[in-house]
């Protein structure tokens, strides 16, 4: 046998003999001085923003409290301005009504009394003149036989506003009186006659309701 022959060569191990291969475990290196755990809180501001002063809850509810206060504030300015306005058209009215002002122009006004008692309805109504007007009344008493009469003048709800005593009628048995109507504010006016006996004593005579709108 040659020599190449007698060399046996070197044969494998079968695969069963093989060693497994086996993963090793490694430890991670430490982390750096610069990493934090979630339980670490001595620096806030690494894991949560600081909220400005007008971000807080508490400074929104301050600033709802003062808009709500602002709001009120705001609705009873604008009441008490409409009331204040009323109340000085009001006494405006009650300053022009209560002012005897020169009188324009002139106008008769005739009423008839009832002789009776006060009507059920108004016996005149008239607008209460403005510019001022000197008011001609003339009230007719033909139907009565005193010759000198009392005469007063009521408002309703308010008092006396005139009294005249011992008027006597014209030629035409009519009672005149000549009033300037600044005198005179709108409302309800009574007027009450009365006739004078032979003796002084006074007698109803007559009633008339006025109304001044």
């Amino acid at each position: 046998m040659s020599a190449k022959a007698g060399r046996k060569k070197k044969r494998k191990p079968p695969p069963r003999w093989r060693r497994h291969l086996v993963q090793a475990e490694l430890e991670l290196p430490p982390p750096p001085a610069s990493s934090f755990s979630p339980g670490d809180r001595e620096d806030p501001e690494v894991y949560e923003q600081e909220l400005e002063w007008w971000q807080k809850p508490s400074a929104v509810g301050g600033l709802a409290a003062i808009a709500a206060m602002l709001l009120l504030v705001t609705g009873y300015s604008l009441y008490a301005a409409h009331r204040d306005r009323g109340i000085a058209a009001a006494a405006e009215e009650r300053a022009k009504t209560l002012t005897l002002r020169a009188i324009t122009s002139e106008r008769p006004l005739r009423i008839n009394p009832n002789p009776r008692s006060f009507s059920a309805n108004p016996d005149a109504t008239i607008d209460w003149p403005e510019p001022p007007e000197m008011l001609d009344v003339f009230l007719p008493v033909a139907y009565s036989d005193f010759t000198s009469f009392w005469l007063a003048i009521d408002k309703v709800d308010q008092g006396r506003v005139l009294v005249v005593q011992r008027i006597a009628p014209d030629s035409n048995k009519e009672l005149r009186l000549s009033l300037n109507s600044s005198s005179f504010g709108p409302g309800e006016y009574r007027i009450r006659l009365q006739g004078y006996t032979w003796n002084g004593n006074r007698v109803d005579a007559g009633w008339v309701r006025l109304v001044v709108k």
